[in-house]
Parts: structure tokens; sequence; C-alpha cells
């Protein structure tokens, strides 16, 4: 495999990961019975469509974006060397991370200020972070940059470590059979096989946590410099997964034949899970029997891989051709993600009052949030020096309509 080809099919499940967050965090406004739990920017209409939309989307979307970026730390460390792999993490990552960890996190406070004063509400949430014991810095949004920073530490120590106890890879050999057993099956019943593996341990985890809060799936790392167990467990086996199927990258085209049956199961176990839980919110501990509790994990991690190798399956059977248009939404979409959040609480707060169905006002928050936020890519990034902090280059701004097909990747 060529270490400067690029995946555009992986270009698109990586855009829509971080942009699917925007129509996430935009039904967050519509959750029955936020107004209970003084939640500050909780609308006058409500929607279980718009509780239940999320909980599915939470499902696959990180994860996803996890197995992706396994994916791509693998062929930037075979392009760039280990160190230059480091040193391209801190420039691409780390860097934008604190930057918007200072640029866009105060906003996040004056939507809800706003909200408060609408609706008289006074104190803090009665909504406890889904981890134990929280900490501080609290990373918002941004949890996943964090948790991304740890992995590529914890996973270039073990790879070192592994390069100095098995010289010969043997262990990474094994683990390369494994997989390809797994994902290029052709048996029918062997057609669930790597979910289930790949959901065993996330899975096992969380049903022994007592803490977990269930509706909300695996808990982010949203506070504190120590990631909560479920989260490296369920995110790392991600990160993994991608790192491996890009040392067999034809994978990818195993996973195309059976695109469909996976996404049918993922569907199933998802309507599964929500059966088990129900749309509504709840944001705490609940206490299904232990049994229910069981099928509940089982269900929510297996849908979790179902979704992912489905959606990788299908982009890769549907959307492995080069697309400008693809193209520039992989390269906004890490900016739209970043800059989103603080536009799509001050439109919600704006709205709350409006007597108008929530689905307007839900359809209104997200095309302008995108509009807003791509807008200010296109000339304030793209071009700029921040397009080189982001993107690692600066696109001409008479090239930006045409450069995601020139562009070398």
């Amino acid at each position: 495999m060529k270490t400067d080809e690029r995946f555009h099919s992986l270009d698109v499940v990586r855009a829509g990961a971080l942009l699917l967050g925007v129509a996430l965090h935009s039904t967050m406004s519509f959750w029955p019975g936020m107004r209970e739990v003084r939640w500050p920017i909780s609308d006058d209409a409500t929607s279980v469509v718009a509780s239940g939309s999320f909980f599915v989307i939470h499902i696959f979307r990180m994860s996803a974006f996890y197995v992706i970026a396994g994916f791509f730390a693998r062929l930037l460390v075979k392009r760039l060397g280990t160190w230059g792999f480091v040193k391209n993490r801190l420039r691409r990552i780390a860097l934008p991370f604190l930057a918007a960890m200072v640029v866009v996190m105060p906003f996040l406070f004056l939507p809800f200020i706003w909200g408060q004063r609408q609706l008289g509400i006074v104190g803090p949430p009665l909504i406890k972070p889904p981890i134990p014991d929280p900490q501080l810095p609290p990373w918002g949004h941004l949890w996943f940059l964090y948790l991304l920073l740890v992995l590529y530490a914890l996973w270039t120590g073990a790879r070192l470590l592994m390069h100095a106890l098995d010289r010969r890879g043997t262990a990474a050999a094994l683990a390369d059979r494994g997989l390809h057993a797994l994902i290029a099956g052709r048996l029918p019943p062997l057609m669930l096989a790597a979910p289930l593996v790949l959901a065993a341990p996330t899975a096992l985890v969380l049903y022994s946590t007592p803490w977990w809060s269930m509706w909300q799936g695996i808990p982010p790392p949203i506070m504190g410099f120590i990631p909560n167990v479920p989260a490296l467990v369920a995110f790392g086996t991600a990160f993994g997964f991608g790192w491996f199927v890009h040392r067999r990258p034809l994978l990818l085209e195993s996973l195309a034949q059976g695109w469909w049956l996976n996404l049918v199961w993922a569907v199933a176990l998802s309507a599964v899970a929500l059966a088990l839980i129900g749309a509504r919110p709840q944001l705490g501990v609940v206490a299904l029997p232990g049994h229910e509790r069981a099928v509940f994990a089982a269900a929510y991690n297996v849908a979790t891989w179902c979704w992912v190798l489905g959606l990788l399956g299908a982009a890769t059977r549907f959307l492995s051709a080069p697309s400008r248009g693809w193209r520039y939404l992989a390269d906004a979409s890490f900016f739209v993600y970043l800059a989103h959040l603080p536009i799509v609480y001050a439109l919600q707060a704006w709205m709350l009052r409006w007597p108008v169905p929530w689905a307007v006002k839900y359809l209104l928050i997200v095309a302008i949030a995108v509009g807003v936020t791509l807008a200010m890519y296109h000339y304030l990034v793209r071009s700029t020096f921040v397009g080189v902090f982001l993107n690692g280059r600066r696109y001409p701004r008479e090239r930006s309509a045409t450069a995601a097909r020139t562009s070398p990747g």
C-alpha cells in the first residue's frame, strides 16, 4: 500500500461523524423533562423524537470517529515515522485543542445565562456528569480531542514496548490474521462475529460499572485529566481496530460486501436498546433488573459495531471515488465541530419561546449553525494561517472551489 494513498470513503465517514455532532447537540433543547432538572436551554416544545434521535446517533458516532483516527494514525506513522507522527499530532491536534479551549469554551456560558433569564431558572442544573467524581478541568465538547491525545500517547508507548518485546512482529501478525478471519468470513453465521467480539470488552466493563448512566451510552470523559475506564476501553478498542484495518486495508472491501446486513442488525439492536431504556432522557443510573441490564449492554455495544462496520462498508462501496464536495466538507468538518456549540446554544436560547413546532426550530438551528460555521471556515480559515493550523495547509482563496480536487492529500 502506498503511504500517500487517499482514502476518500474514510474522509466521508470522518466528516459525517463530526458534522453529526451539530445535529446531535441541536436536539438537546427539545428533550422532554429538561426544565425539571433546571437545564437552562430547554424549549417550550419538546419531543421524544428529538431525544430518541440523540440516543441512536450517540450509539455509533464517536466510535466511528475513533476508528478513522486509528486508521489515519498508522498511515501517518508509516509516512512520517514515530517521532514525526508525534510532532504532527502535537501541531494538528494538541494546539487546536488548546486554542479552542481558550477561544471557544468561554462563549458556551453566555447562552446559558440568556436561557436562565428567560425561564427564570435559579441555581445550577440538577444534572450530574455521566462519570464518577467529576474533576477540573471541564473539556466540554472538546473532550474527544483530549481523549485522542491520551490514546495517541498510550498507543505509541505500547507500540514501542511491543517492538522491544516482539521484534519479529508475531503478535501483530496474529492480530492481523484474527481480524481477517472475523471480517472476511464468508459463512452467514460469521456475519455478526466481528461486532460481537469487538463489543464484548466494552459491554462487560459497562455492565459491571455501578455508576453507568445507561441512557447516555459510553460515558464521555468530559472532565478531569484521567479518562474513565469504560471510555478508554470503548474508544481504545475503536482506535486499535482502525489501526489494524490500515495494516490490511483490503478488509474495507470485505466490509463493503456486507454493509447492508450490518446496518440491518444495527437498526434492530438499536431498537432493542431503545425499547429497554426508553426514548425519554434518563440522565442518572437506571435500576434495570440484572438480565435486562445485560441485554441492554450487549444490544447497545453490538449495535455500535454494526453501525460502524456497516457505515464503513457503505462508504467504501458507494463513496470511494474522489469528490470535491466531500473533500471540502472533510477539510471543513473539524473547524465546524470546534466552533459550532456556542452558535447552537445561542440559537436554542433565541428560539426558546417561539410558538412554532420543535421540528421547524430544530431544522433552523442545524441549517443556520452549519451555514455560519461553513462561511467562517471558507472566508476566515481555509485561505488563512488558521487553515494551516487546522488542515496543515493554506488554500489560496481563488482556488478554494477546486482545491479539494487538486490537493495531493
